[in-house]
């Protein structure tokens, strides 16, 4: 459990005295193919950091319409949001494949908070994150369709300190999923990926994109159609 703490983007910084007082309040979940976790609505007493597998977080419409949300994979943690507010889960969570978690029990996570400012700083800047996340994906259902939208979620996986874009983006995911993210259904996206790979931006074969063209492919991802 340690291990994975460590692995964490939440707790990689702070050293192994605090890492075991988080320990002393967590404990080790194992969670089978398409399980649910929770539900949006349930009483929020944890919240997770993935340590194998990959967790869906979704919200489904009054007519049964999924959004995902995010994809939650090795390192990640969610439900965080959970831990302040309502006290109830803002959305629902189900694992994607086997998924081992670490559950942290919410009630004695928030007395560490107050004992220890790396923690409390960590989990400002996790909640910031998530809160970009959020504004980023309101910004692009309301603002740009889904071709737009999926030049977007491809140009995500350029490097960060290079600024240079992969050769090849190996989807992890279904396409029903990914659809799902981009706020649409299978067939839209289907015709977002051709009407891309018909203007030589990307070549399909399977779950592997390729990428032709970069420059346009961001200049699509930065317009707002």
């Amino acid at each position: 459990m340690k291990n994975v703490l460590k692995r964490s983007r939440l707790f990689s910084q702070l050293d192994d005295e605090a890492l075991d007082e988080i320990c002393r309040a967590a404990s080790l979940r194992k969670v089978g193919p398409e399980e649910m976790i929770f539900m949006e609505g349930e009483p929020a007493q944890s919240f997770f950091i993935v340590g194998s597998g990959k967790v869906k977080v979704f919200k489904l419409s009054s007519d049964g319409k999924e959004q995902v949300l995010m994809i939650a994979q090795p390192g990640d943690s969610f439900a965080e949001a959970a831990l302040f507010g309502g006290r109830k889960f803002p959305a629902s969570a189900q694992s994607l494949e086997r998924t081992e978690l670490v559950v942290i029990d919410r009630a004695r996570f928030v007395k560490l908070l107050g004992t220890n400012p790396d923690l409390a700083v960590n989990l400002i800047g996790r909640l910031s994150e998530l809160l970009r996340l959020m504004t980023r994906l309101v910004e692009g259902l309301s603002l740009s369709d889904v071709t737009t939208r999926l030049a977007q979620f491809l140009c995500s996986f350029r490097n960060e300190a290079t600024g240079e874009m992969p050769s090849e983006i190996l989807l992890s995911t279904k396409k029903s999923l990914l659809a799902s993210q981009l706020g649409t259904i299978p067939e839209t996206l289907s015709r977002s990926l051709a009407r891309l790979t018909r203007d030589g931006l990307i070549s399909v074969s399977g779950p592997t994109i390729k990428i032709l063209d970069p420059d346009r492919l961001q200049r699509l991802a930065d317009s707002k159609q």
